[in-house]
């Protein structure tokens, strides 16, 4: 019976139906709370409408006109409560009726009989206000909390005396009216506590399989992460084997031929295969990075600069480059020697690919250090430097800061993953025409 006097269900119907279609369960969860608190405040109110027009009956039975006005008054705020709330107005018909109610019973307590029990409806009033206000309007939830509390105390302190008083004929009328009142509170309550805990029960359940969807999904995706990773790694690595093939062709082909013509279409050829090379070896550095876990090794800093050195001596520009190094760490260091080559290698060759033709004494610099327990390294150049306008995007994937740019813009972002990877740190200093200096701070294990 009671169904048909409450909101509309085209609301919950039309938040089902949204909970079906989207894809955000957070969103659908406070969307179906929003309707069932407002579905609660229209059930209280036929509950408290019907024990209104209970007092009201039983107040003018007893010839208490007083009362039968007052519950009269009651009736009219519940009503106008409801109307609010069935016209939309979800959270001004729950501060209003809240409000009124405090004041109002609060008047009452101080004019009747203290044994009548009108005060035990505080207690349903501060349930009613954790279960009708959401998470979002905590601050109205804490502050109908606390209304009712003092003023309980202040009745207390008064002696449930703030207004001249209205007497019973009989101590039973007082008995029944306790019991009356009894009643309702408890009622009002059980049914505030009963929506906190379907509320709760239902919440909990939607947790639970949103931690189901979760893992499962989470499963699907480490699967999908590995397959993709060997696939990457896998391809990858037979593409190089016929660029290998291309650039031994392209280089017998150009010693058997004398056609300046021809050597220059060979030369264009080979520069292009040997940026795809590069490429790919970006793309295998990425995915073993991704895909491997810290190995840590004792590793000769000394030896390995040289290392990375000597490889990078022979590519197109080095040539008029100086290296130098600077290692002041005298013995081995555990740390991920193959992380660390990846990164070395990266910054070095970039500074190669980018260093200043114009000026007659280029150089590049390695130092390396040891302090708190941690490593830097600093690779420097007096290259022809990064615009400040770059700085916070250089690291980006796929990123160039310049048409200019000879790499596939996966170099500085390999090197920033695999710092991150090795749970360090790293810094770019650069100025245009004065060159770049990139700070690398790594903990020790």
């Amino acid at each position: 019976m009671l169904r048909q006097w409450l909101p509309p269900n085209g609301a919950l119907a039309a938040v089902l139906l949204c909970r079906m279609q989207s894809k955000d369960s957070e969103s659908h969860r406070e969307l179906l709370s929003t309707v069932k608190r407002n579905l609660l405040v229209a059930k209280l109110c036929i509950i408290c409408f019907v024990f209104a027009v209970l007092h009201v009956i039983l107040d003018a039975s007893l010839g208490l006109y007083e009362s039968v006005a007052v519950d009269a008054a009651f009736g009219i705020i519940i009503a106008f409560t409801y109307l609010l709330n069935r016209k939309g107005n979800h959270r001004l018909s729950k501060i209003f009726v809240l409000a009124t109610f405090n004041i109002m019973f609060a008047l009452f307590v101080s004019v009747l009989p203290t044994g009548v029990g009108i005060y035990l409806y505080y207690f349903p009033l501060i349930i009613a206000a954790s279960a009708l206000f959401e998470t979002s309007e905590k601050i109205w939830r804490y502050i109908f909390n606390a209304v009712p509390v003092l003023l309980l105390i202040l009745l207390v302190a008064n002696d449930f005396d703030l207004l001249p008083g209205i007497g019973f004929e009989s101590p039973l009328h007082v008995d029944f009216y306790f019991a009356v009142n009894a009643f309702s509170s408890a009622a009002i309550t059980t049914v505030c506590v009963g929506f906190m805990q379907r509320l709760n029960v239902i919440s909990e359940r939607e947790l639970m399989q949103l931690a189901e969807e979760v893992r499962a999904k989470n499963e699907h995706l480490e699967k999908t992460n590995a397959e993709l990773d060997r696939f990457l790694y896998s391809t990858s690595h037979d593409l190089r084997s016929p660029l290998s093939s291309i650039k031994g062709l392209v280089n017998i082909a150009r010693m058997e031929t004398s056609d300046h013509k021809l050597v220059g279409y060979l030369d264009m050829m080979n520069d292009r295969v040997e940026k795809l090379d590069s490429f790919i070896k970006d793309i295998i550095d990425y995915s073993k990075n991704a895909r491997t876990d810290i190995r840590y090794e004792p590793v000769d800093f000394k030896a390995l600069v040289e290392e990375v050195t000597e490889n990078l001596k022979y590519i197109e520009g080095a040539e008029a480059i100086k290296f130098q190094s600077s290692v002041s760490i005298d013995h081995p260091v555990s740390i991920d020697k193959g992380r660390l080559s990846v990164v070395l290698n990266n910054l070095m060759a970039n500074a190669i690919k980018y260093h200043d033709p114009k000026k007659p004494n280029q150089w590049i610099g390695v130092d390396v250090s040891n302090s708190d327990g941690t490593v830097k390294v600093k690779v420097s150049d007096n290259g022809m430097g990064i615009d400040p306008e770059h700085h916070a995007r250089i690291f980006d994937m796929f990123y160039r800061g310049t048409l200019q740019s000879k790499g596939s813009g996966l170099g500085l972002y390999i090197v920033k993953e695999t710092v991150s990877k090795m749970q360090g740190t790293i810094a770019v200093e650069s100025t245009p025409g004065q060159g770049s200096s990139f700070l690398i701070t790594l903990p020790i294990s």
